[in-house]
């Protein structure tokens, strides 16, 4: 929108005002253009490379050392900051795992005896999945691949 045709006529027909209108004006809309464009910039889906590295510090999960593709570094944030989130209850984990793991088959089964068995559809990631799939304290993960 064309702020500049709000102001009264008798502001308009001073050029220099509608010049430095104009220039304030032009300054605003760049402005809220960036804004605009935050989210999807800093967005876990579409973030690359420092951006991403920085969502990673801001939740307090750096990139892992074998985390070296951005692929593989998203999965592992999906997949901790699902977990954070979990409430340890068997019912609310395939939410949970849903959540963490959009683009894949994830399954968790609990073995009854204080292990559970976990799989992941799809490439192995990069690291293992016990650093993916949230565990209770004292419980063993099996890796089924």
């Amino acid at each position: 929108m064309d702020y500049t045709t709000l102001f009264t006529p008798n502001h308009q027909q001073k050029p220099n005002f509608m010049a430095l209108a104009a220039a304030v004006l032009s300054q605003a809309e760049d402005l809220f253009a960036l804004l605009d464009s935050l989210p999807t910039a800093w967005s876990l889906d579409t973030a690359v490379g420092a951006q991403l590295d920085t969502l990673g510090a801001l939740s307090g999960l750096p990139r892992p050392e074998s985390a070296a593709s951005d692929a593989d570094y998203r999965l592992y944030l999906r997949a901790r900051i699902a977990a954070f989130h979990w409430d340890g209850t068997q019912a609310s984990l395939p939410e949970t795992l849903s959540r963490a793991f959009p683009d894949r088959e994830a399954t968790m089964t609990d073995n009854l005896n204080g292990s559970v068995t976990a799989s992941l559809s799809g490439d192995a990631p990069p690291f293992g999945l016990k650093e993916l799939f949230p565990v209770p304290a004292g419980i063993r993960l099996i890796e089924n691949r």
